[in-house]
């Protein structure tokens, strides 16, 4: 009887979080992308261009030690209002980024993802993310899967062709891993490897301050940090496609650099990429919806 009681109490404190607490959505932006980049600047426009066109309203920055052009690239996304640009020049700084940006810029938006310049939204069951997230805006954070694209067999990137476009041999399942949506309401636990993949929030419970875990797309409540529910839905409403290596040229390259988080590159280590790569199996071209509408903004056809 007691645990009964529990139970019951439980359920009616998370109604009380989750039903009650929906987005007032009086903020500047309703979803928008923080990220820390280097050296990425042919890869930014593409980028910014796919997440703008699936929702993301507005995009914050954080340039690390970056030599290219890519305040080139940028400049004309400051100049409309879509980006904001920080310079960030710390070694191993991307956990620190993030939280400079919860507690600079947190209230300008209600919600946030932690996006690498790799990652891309794909909502598959809408066309935006402001319709899918409609059934999920009751949860503080949101887990969603990574979709993981390899070289497809190319030895060299073709830069005068899209990402998406070139890469879409892919494995043949969601990856148990994948980045988060943030309510931005809510107050992040701790900025380490766990708010770069499963971030938590604390929710003040009966004069607490209560852990609460992300809900994946699939209403379940994940378990603890790097750890997550076994992925045995095949048909996910939304995935992140995660073009982690592009070509061999480009993957190459990365391995013979400095990492944002990483003191040292696991990507240095062969074994690694081949892990990766030997999960290529299968294609998915679920982006390719988009791809049309794409190629009028890349060349800005009204």
């Amino acid at each position: 009887m007691k645990n009964h009681f529990k139970l019951l109490l439980w359920g009616e404190i998370k109604k009380m979080i989750f039903l009650n607490r929906k987005p007032s959505y009086n903020k500047k932006y309703s979803i928008s992308i923080c990220a820390i980049f280097k050296d990425e600047a042919p890869f930014l426009r593409e980028w910014i261009e796919l997440n703008s066109l699936v929702g993301v309203e507005h995009f914050y920055m954080y340039n690390n030690n970056s030599t290219d052009n890519y305040h080139e690239v940028l400049q004309p996304y400051i100049e409309k209002g879509f980006v904001t640009l920080v310079d960030f020049p710390y070694d191993h700084a991307q956990f620190k980024a993030y939280q400079d940006f919860y507690e600079t810029y947190r209230h300008e938006t209600q919600w946030v993802s932690f996006l690498d310049i790799d990652e891309f939204f794909c909502p598959n069951s809408h066309l935006t993310l402001q319709e899918w997230i409609k059934p999920y805006e009751k949860y503080p954070v949101i887990q969603i899967y990574w979709k993981m694209f390899g070289t497809s067999g190319k030895m060299h990137h073709d830069y005068n062709q899209l990402v998406i476009e070139q890469y879409h041999v892919s494995w043949s399942h969601i990856d148990h891993c994948g980045k988060c949506l943030i309510n931005t309401d809510y107050d992040i636990s701790v900025f380490d490897s766990s708010c770069h993949h499963a971030t938590t929030v604390l929710v003040k419970i009966l004069g607490k301050n209560r852990l609460i875990r992300p809900v994946n797309i699939f209403h379940r409540t994940t378990i603890g940090e790097g750890t997550f529910l076994p992925v045995d839905e095949t048909d996910p409403s939304i995935q992140i496609n995660h073009y982690w290596s592009k070509a061999w040229d480009i993957y190459d390259s990365k391995r013979k650099k400095t990492d944002v988080f990483f003191k040292e590159n696991p990507k240095k280590d062969l074994s690694y990429f081949l892990y990766h790569e030997n999960k290529n199996c299968s294609s998915d071209y679920n982006i390719y919806k988009y791809l049309m509408q794409l190629k009028l903004r890349m060349n800005n056809i009204e």
